[in-house]
């Protein structure tokens, strides 16, 4: 199979893991939020926090440098193994010596039992992390989201059927033990390797020098998407806090999506381009760039232009302090989209370091005005801070992505110029229609509209970009239309 096919198979099948997984654990949680207090929630986010901050450290990089390393790693995947069993059980180690920490800091006494339960998913995910790693460097998508669908619906249906049994926070508990459970042990039939208690101290410092930046660049965003909750929360109080995170979670939500599905794909694909395959590799990004463009330009139009209409309608005007920090969140969401990519650029070609030079420059530039901008304007300044530092990441990242393959800015502006103005054009006419609409409800105009978005954009779009073009007639061909066409063109012709 070919590599081009290989990564829209990667894309598609990763793109219908996501989106089954969030409907799956949407439906779960609207299901254990009737039967299940609040309390039990915070109880198992308090120590999931935890333990998500303990997991950066669980793998050292070495499953990253198993996807970078280049021609045999038989000698590298026996030792990353061995480490990331150590790594794991250190982990697991600290976590159980650490929830009496834990538990003074949220004043919850209770996280103690939970956190030490939640923490054996740390070395039983220990066991599968590198088939897992082996997987994604083949490319072998299919296989990889089948243990993990499979234990995101049995983990699931545990935890519901364990809270209708009266197991309260418990049923939280087991069933992401069960979730981990599952997928370490139904991947290892999927994959034809298998470990070796083997140590190379030779490769391990290898893998280390590159796996390192991976972690500390982790830990840093880590740090970076949560430094402002802690900061809102603190300084702007309770109710500013619920605003702003409701207004970043919903702002944010395409970006988060895409960037899961596009990083897991694209990494190992430019990965296992030769080192002189820079067109190749530039054709690839660019690509990816334009096909996140399409979608996920005309959603922050659509956001920023229906904030108002969309929080009051929908949720009351006490939900108004919401509406500035959406549309400002909305410009970091989409740039964070379009800037999904550049990551693993820099994975793929040796320069992991340069993520983490970025996150300390953006954690510094975040500490250090925070505080001031949080007293002075409240959400509203953490907000438009945001914005301004994802827009200079943006420029600095893309700058250096151009110094390794050949991504111009006048490729980006033939790639956004296109797509903005179509999804302002569209979504200013649709704004303008909206006070006209016959739906009589918020709710059914807000649908109304955002068709009339959708549909005005695709016809501009479909004139102004003839690449778009372009790949709307392949599709078409490939599912044989028109009728009586071939499918697939002659090599050559």
């Amino acid at each position: 199979m070919s590599l081009r096919h290989q990564v829209v198979g990667g894309l598609f099948w990763v793109g219908l893991a996501q989106l089954t997984n969030r409907a799956l654990s949407f439906l779960a949680m609207l299901v254990l939020a009737r039967l299940l207090t609040p309390a039990a929630f915070g109880l198992v986010g308090m120590a999931s926090l935890a333990i998500a901050a303990l997991q950066y450290f669980q793998d050292a990089g070495f499953d990253a440098a198993l996807i970078y390393r280049r021609g045999d790693i038989t000698r590298e995947s026996y030792t990353a193994f061995v480490t990331v069993i150590a790594s794991s059980l250190l982990v697991y180690l600290v976590a159980v010596a650490g929830a009496p920490l834990v538990a003074a800091f949220f004043r919850q006494p209770a996280v103690v039992p939970v956190l030490r339960v939640l923490a054996v998913t740390v070395p039983i995910s220990g066991l599968s992390r590198i088939p897992y790693a082996l997987l994604s460097r083949n490319l072998d998508f299919r296989r990889k989201i089948f243990p993990e669908l499979t234990a995101n619906i049995l983990g699931s249906g545990a935890s519901i059927a364990l809270a209708l049994g009266g197991a309260g926070v418990w049923s939280l508990v087991w069933g992401q033990v069960l979730r981990a459970l599952l997928a370490t042990a139904l991947v290892w039939p999927l994959t034809a390797w298998r470990p070796r208690l083997h140590f190379d101290l030779h490769a391990a410092r290898e893998m280390f020098n590159y796996g390192k930046h991976i972690v500390s660049s982790q830990t840093l965003i880590f740090l970076i998407t949560n430094v402002d909750d802690a900061v809102v929360g603190r300084y702007a109080g309770q109710a500013a806090l619920g605003f702003y995170q409701f207004a970043y979670n919903l702002s944010n939500m395409p970006a988060t999506q895409i960037t899961a599905v596009i990083s897991q794909v694209m990494f190992p694909a430019f990965a296992r381009m030769e080192g002189d395959a820079g067109q190749l590799r530039a054709r690839y990004y660019l690509t990816t760039v334009r096909y996140v463009a399409w979608i996920t330009v005309p959603i922050a139009a659509a956001t920023i232009l229906f904030a108002r209409e969309f929080i009051s309608g929908l949720y009351g005007d006490v939900w108004a302090p919401a509406i500035l920090p959406l549309q400002l969140l909305a410009i970091y969401g989409f740039i964070r989209s379009i800037a999904a990519n550049m990551g693993s650029v820099f994975r793929a070609m040796g320069r992991p370091q340069w993520l983490t030079y970025i996150a300390a420059w953006r954690l510094a530039i975040m500490l250090a005005l925070l505080y001031p901008v949080t007293k002075r304007w409240g959400i509203n300044g953490v907000s438009a801070l945001s914005a301004v530092v994802a827009v200079v990441d943006f420029v600095i990242s893309a700058s250096l992505v151009g110094r390794l393959v050949d991504a111009p800015w006048r490729a980006y502006a033939r790639i956004l110029l296109p797509a903005g103005g179509a999804a302002l054009v569209a979504g200013l006419a649709a704004h303008a229609a909206y006070p006209y609409l016959p739906g009589g409800r918020p709710a059914i105009n807000l649908l109304l509209a955002g068709a009339m978005l959708v549909l005005l954009y695709c016809g501009l779009a479909w004139l102004a970009d003839a690449q778009l073009r372009a790949v709307v007639r392949a599709a078409l061909r490939q599912l044989g239309w028109p009728p009586g066409q071939p499918r697939f063109r002659e090599i050559g012709r």
